[in-house]
């Protein structure tokens, strides 16, 4: 790279981590002449159109790139596709040992034929000698050394680097599924079981005297407290005591809601129903395997990356600190970090320990080398869903139907190495209870290690397991209180205002009941006794069931930190960064639609991943923003250039809401300082009698876009185009970038704006202004743009959410419900889906086709988690390498009802209402509602997950 020939745009997207100057360049695109000769710029611009006067999108804006084949994927990229990197591509294959009770010892690659023979071998003998460590998220042992015993199947024990395809395909095909190419010693215990828990979690509350809206003990009211570790397992002892401290206090109510349970379960006042239920271990199974291409120019001393990756940001820091050490300490001077599409993600890409392992190759490598997993070796060593076992109790008042109690007991397996088995485990805790009431609540979770693949953020983060749970039992317990489920789910669904398990209100309005409502009605319910008895009596051998599930998902971390920046050139285009990937959910396009809210115009250009550009804002982090004190917060938030979190990767659910909120800011403010005011000016010299009176155009609410135009009070429309180019002429803000921080409220600073102070729900803003000279005090304005090309404007007034709010754990919901009808064939247990239906409440729908899409596919993974995908655990299961598309059942279009899905997405409240998060929720109360499908069919109630044709024929046997 050479940076002394670098543009401005260039300029601004490097910045500097540990001495090394990092730059990011996010969609690689060496496909400029197949642009130029396929997709012209009018055909590229005709993903939007207008309707009524207003532009609406006709499909993804990345749409006709795809169907011309020019999107282009991480893993299909090579060195000969990359400007100024080698023409010859090197490869990387990884060995995996597929046995964790033996001590290994070692291998041999003497059979391999000389034409097949890696360049180099590395083992962890070279990365001992080298001092070469993984980042610290993710632990150590990268590679096995010989003498030890794997932590997990699929632990990597060497990589082997060859110079051209021809070697390294021979040698994989003579390798892969050589059972005794590892040699193996004396047996020895797992090195899971010798391993602390990754996590442990407790959640206790009791209402309140007053009811739902207090607290006599919860964590948000009381705090956390957390178990001593004796034998690699949690002790929750202490003295119960309800005026000690929090947790004796804790260990008391604990205490007295197992009282309470066992008192009213003898009296027989309360009903209470306790199973046990488990989950499996799933692979995401999305369609682009993870991929890495790397090279060091030795000569720049340039440390080149594609990656595939859903969050580039912490790959980009952690790169860093890992080549600061081992070989190449001190000879890297510039990390380049490219981010393509990387196809489908669902959290599989979050994280992963996988690009690591391609920066590891490159270090040893002599050229550009790729290491890219095909399908086995995906199964074998990529991120899963965690496995959860949860011994449950639900008690209700048999007079009065309201729950009275829940308590659960889940232990959850993270797999070989932690990733984010703690942030799983708690979100799984804090969301079984759903869209129901809890008085009383118990709920202790605990995430250990183990010899499985790693099991990661995959798509649910761990609701899925825990609501499906909770959903079962309000199937089961209304059955044996003779109750019909839905007059259960109405005496105990949750309003506004009340409290969660953690004791937090959650934020907006609950429609919960509105939903069961719509739902009670549907035909399919209302006739499902009639049609059970028509179907079976035309369909010998089948039985018919219905089934419905609702839940309501968490989306955010408590820890988000958009970044946005929108420019607005000269003459009227609009372009849009953010730091978002694009993984399949329609990001790119929603985010251009947004701008439009107060542009009246879709972003004509959306760059994702980036990385760097931000620097601009001079934004420093020091401390983990979920254990900081409110001292310390207090401290930090007088630098007007810290904030708790600087970056956050893209997660499935975080983009409409999250990344939302501050891409609607940035344009909101070009529009009231630059679009707004140079109107006015048009309006004023053009249209009126300025000299003799006033517009009265004081009010930028008065404005109206209209067929991408703007106008007020009767005033001639005028068109973006004409707008921008009085905004640059008069030195009006023509760029914002901004950043903000959430943890379950958002932080607002006050800023100076034109002489004019500003409450905005921002922790950083910079400005961009217009360069014409038609403004005398244009220069110094322009002057003031001396931080990468922006006007660092200091916040004054900070109000950061207070740091106890990290005990609410969650406080933002997005609810979803299912109703299917089944057909269950009694000679083989196959599960037929005759219909489904869905109900969504999204808020302010963005772009209402990708919202269905959305439907679409979780309606596909939430029956692929309830009838179909399975991974056995352990020797058995998918870190042996043997796991494929052959063997691991996926739902096809037989098994999804395509043409017979139905939706309703609820209308918003108004045009004020926030986009809810929903990409995780949709999926969830299908598998729920399958479940209870499947028991009014054929009488079988499941606890296992799946409920696979072959269970269901041995259940109904």
């Amino acid at each position: 790279m050479d940076v002394s020939n670098a543009s401005r745009r260039t300029f601004i997207k490097q910045c500097v981590i540990g001495g090394v100057a990092v730059y990011s360049a996010p969609l690689l695109w060496e496909m400029s002449r197949a642009n130029a000769s396929i997709i012209s710029p009018e055909l590229a611009a005709q993903w939007q159109t207008q309707t009524n006067g207003q532009s609406t999108p006709k499909f993804r804006n990345d749409g006709i790139a795809k169907v011309t084949g020019q999107k282009v994927y991480g893993r299909d990229y090579r060195a000969m596709d990359m400007a100024g990197w080698p023409k010859q591509q090197g490869y990387a294959f990884i060995l995996r040992a597929t046995d964790a009770a033996h001590v290994y010892q070692g291998f041999s690659l003497d059979h391999l034929p000389a034409s097949a023979k890696p360049y180099k071998v590395i083992t962890a003998a070279d990365l001992a000698r080298d001092k070469v460590k993984l980042p610290d998220f993710y632990g150590d042992n990268m590679l096995l050394a010989e003498g030890q015993t794997a932590d997990y199947l699929g632990h990597a024990v060497a990589i082997l680097l060859f110079d051209s395809f021809h070697a390294f395909k021979q040698a994989k095909s003579l390798l892969q599924f050589d059972k005794a190419l590892l040699r193996y010693g004396e047996e020895t215990p797992f090195v899971s079981e010798t391993k602390n828990p990754y996590a442990n979690w407790r959640i206790i509350r009791v209402e309140g005297e007053n009811g739902a809206s207090e607290d006599t003990y919860s964590p948000l009211h009381d705090g956390l407290f957390f178990p001593n570790i004796k034998n690699y397992k949690p002790e929750w002892s202490g003295d119960a005591n309800a005026q000690g401290s929090v947790s004796e206090r804790g260990l008391f109510y604990a205490g007295e809601i197992d009282k309470q349970i066992e008192s009213a379960k003898t009296s027989q006042q309360w009903q209470v129903l306790e199973r046990e239920y488990r989950t499996q271990i799933i692979d995401p199974m999305m369609m682009e395997p993870e991929a890495f291409n790397g090279w060091f120019d030795a000569n720049s001393q340039t440390f080149h990356t594609v990656i595939t990756a859903q969050s580039p940001q912490d790959f980009q820091e952690m790169a860093v600190h890992m080549l600061s050490s081992g070989p190449l300490a001190g000879k890297v001077n510039n990390l380049v970090v490219h981010s393509p599409y990387i196809g489908g993600g669902f959290g599989a890409k979050d994280h992963s320990i996988f690009p690591y392992y391609g920066v590891l190759a490159t270090i040893y490598a002599k050229g550009p080398v790729s290491v890219a997993n095909d399908r086995f070796e995906q199964f074998q060593s990529g991120l899963k869903r965690h496995p959860f076992t949860m011994k449950s109790r639900l008690a209700v008042d048999k007079a009065t139907l309201k729950i009275q109690a829940l308590t659960s007991q889940m232990t959850v397996d993270g797999g070989g190495r932690e990733n984010f088995s703690p942030s799983v485990t708690s979100v799984g805790a804090t969301a079984m209870q759903s869209i129901y009431y809890t008085p009383r609540n118990d709920i202790v979770a605990t995430a250990y290690a183990s010899r499985n693949p790693d099991a990661g953020s995959m798509r649910g983060y761990g609701t899925l397991q825990s609501m499906t749970a909770m959903e079962s039992m309000i199937h089961e317990i209304s059955a044996e209180l003779e109750v019909d489920p839905f007059k259960l789910r109405a005496a105990n669904v949750m309003v506004s205002g009340q409290r969660n398990t953690q004791g937090a209100i959650p934020n907006g309005t609950l429609r919960y009941r509105e939903m069961l409502d719509m739902a009670e009605q549907d035909t399919v319910w209302q006739q499902r006794v009639i049609n059970k008895k028509d179907y079976e009596a035309k369909h010998p051998g089948m039985r018919y069931g219905v089934g419905f599930g609702i839940a309501t998902k968490d989306y955010g971390t408590g820890a988000a930190a958009p970044s946005a920046a929108i420019q607005l050139s000269k003459d009227g285009k609009i372009s849009l960064d953010i730091g978002f990937i694009e993984m399949g959910t329609g990001t790119q396009t929603s985010q251009a639609v947004v701008v439009s809210e107060s542009l009246g115009n879709f972003a004509d250009e959306v760059k994702l991943a980036e990385i760097d550009i931000w620097d601009a804002m001079q934004l420093v982090q020091t401390d983990n923003p979920y254990i900081i004190s409110q001292q310390r917060q207090d401290e930090m938030a007088a630098n007007p250039r810290w904030t708790p979190v600087k970056a956050m990767a893209s997660s499935a659910s975080m983009s409409a809401y999250y990344q939302s909120h501050v891409t609607r800011i940035a344009a909101d403010i070009i529009y009231r300082h630059g679009l707004w005011p140079a109107a006015v000016s048009i309006w004023n010299e053009l249209y009126f009698n300025t000299p003799m009176g006033a517009t009265n155009l004081n009010d930028p609410r008065d404005g109206r876009w209209t067929g991408g135009k703007l106008t007020a009070l009767g005033f001639p429309p005028l068109s973006i185009d004409i707008l921008a180019k009085r905004a640059h002429d008069l030195g009006l803000v023509v760029g914002v970038m901004g950043h903000a921080f959430n943890r379950w409220a958002w932080a607002e600073a006050d800023f100076e704006i034109f002489g004019t102070k500003e409450r905005i729900a921002l922790d950083a803003l910079a400005l961009q202004y217009g360069k014409g000279d038609k403004y005398h005090g244009s220069a110094a304005r322009i002057a003031r743009m001396n931080s990468n090309g922006y006007h660092l404007i200091d916040r004054q007034a900070m109000r950061y959410p207070k740091a106890e709010l990290n005990n609410a754990m969650v406080t933002y919901y997005a609810p979803c419900a299912t109703l299917v009808e089944v057909a269950v064939n009694e000679g083989n247990g196959e599960v037929t889906l005759l219909s489904s239906h869905t109900w969504l409440e999204a808020g302010k729908v963005i772009v209402n086709e990708l919202v269905e899409g959305q439907i679409q596919g979780g309606l596909a993974m939430g029956i692929g988690h309830a009838l179909h995908e399975e991974l056995p655990p352990f020797e058995a299961g998918a870190g042996n390498g043997t796991w494929n598309l052959n063997r691991y059942k996926v739902p096809l279009a037989r098994h999804v009802g395509v043409w017979s899905q139905r939706h309703t997405i609820l209308p918003q409240l108004s045009e004020t209402d926030p986009s809810r998060g929903i990409a995780e929720v949709v999926m969830i109360p299908v598998v729920s509602a399958l479940v209870e499908a499947v028991y009014q069919a054929t009488q079988v109630r499941f606890y296992d997950l799946p409920m696979t044709a072959k269970k269901i024929k041995e259940a109904m046997a």
